[in-house]
């Protein structure tokens, strides 16, 4: 841990403070929607595994007949202004965003809007239709919009020195600001041991109900057909990996379970935007390697797909999540808010 730079961590923690107090204070104003409105949202940077539980919340909410629209924003994406996610846009996700674009995808029975600022997003989104609930993806920061219910999601493969505040650790802001939450839903528990997760406990405000979810990749799905390839049939041969997520490290551990990993994969930054030369890069490090199968995230598929020159190539880790604890629980508490 980097501790020379704990006075920028401490100056950045007392400014996200004051933005705090603001709003607790509600000297900062805050725009309410006419629909009750979800955050779900982290203490960290990114890669707690968020987009699958908000795809895991959307399938359990669409199964009880609820119209939902997601709420996101176009974090390096082209879209300039609150607009609808098209899928079949030639390019979606530079225009969208990565993560939207696979939410809707993943989700057709739901609207999913983004723009630069969330508040407005959400404004813009009650305007295009009738909606029985908003939910805010990575959205616990975001102050300036209402919401009804905060999950706050905590990674369990996150060393807990990294929870400092940046630019010491990655941490968004302290472990105070758990106290806004109104649920703690501990992600990729089955990758975590029992004593890591007692100290997570330990951490953890008084009073807040703690939910525990494992992600397990089940399948690998051809990004062009959709075929299926199960776990035993990908066993001992050799993958060769492409992402550009916030922890390329669990991505790898977890494909190394089901397979050898070639040493020759490629990572890039989270949310990077794959250009050509990318691409011809990564096919051509792919066929040097003469790794059995190239294998990405289903988040970097929404980018890779329309750059490949045979897409057909290209395998998507399919994640599920799975509540580890009783069943249903969190679109129970979701769904009290609707009544």
């Amino acid at each position: 841990m980097r501790f020379y730079l704990r006075p920028l961590s401490f100056l950045y923690q007392q400014i996200v403070g004051v933005k705090n107090s603001l709003y607790d204070r509600g000297a900062m104003g805050v725009y309410k929607a006419p629909v009750p409105v979800v955050s779900i949202g982290n203490l960290t940077m990114g890669g707690t595994g968020k987009t699958p539980v908000t795809d895991f919340c959307l399938k359990a909410l669409v199964a009880q007949g609820k119209k939902v629209a997601v709420i996101s924003r176009s974090y390096r994406a082209d879209a300039s202004s609150p607009c609808l996610v098209e899928v079949g846009h030639p390019f979606a996700a530079r225009y969208y965003g990565d993560e939207p674009v696979l939410l809707a995808q993943a989700n057709p029975q739901v609207s999913v809007f983004v723009g630069p600022s969330k508040w407005q997003t959400a404004q813009y989104a009650v305007t295009q239709g009738s909606f029985d609930l908003l939910l805010v993806d990575d959205g616990f920061q975001h102050r300036k919009l209402f919401r009804d219910l905060n999950i706050v999601i905590l990674d369990a493969t996150e060393a807990l020195a990294n929870y400092a505040v940046v630019p010491e650790g990655r941490g968004r802001e302290s472990w105070q600001g758990l106290e806004r939450a109104d649920v703690i839903v501990v992600s990729k528990c089955n990758l975590a041991s029992e004593e890591y997760l007692k100290d997570l406990e330990a951490l953890l405000p008084d009073g807040k109900e703690v939910l525990y979810l494992g992600y397990e990749i089940k399948s690998l799905k051809n990004a062009q057909s959709n075929q299926a390839m199960s776990c035993a049939e990908i066993k001992d041969q050799e993958l060769f990996l492409v992402s550009a997520i916030a922890r390329p490290d669990v991505f790898e551990k977890m494909m190394r379970d089901l397979g050898p990993v070639s040493e020759k994969s490629r990572h890039y930054r989270d949310h990077h935007q794959y250009t050509l030369s990318d691409v011809r890069n990564v096919e051509d490090e792919f066929a040097k390697s003469q790794a059995a199968l190239l294998v990405s995230t289903e988040k970097d598929a929404v980018k890779l797909r329309a750059l490949l020159s045979h897409p057909s190539q290209l395998w998507m880790a399919s994640l599920e999540v799975t509540e580890l604890g009783k069943k249903g629980r969190l679109n129970e508490i979701i769904s009290q808010i609707l009544r």
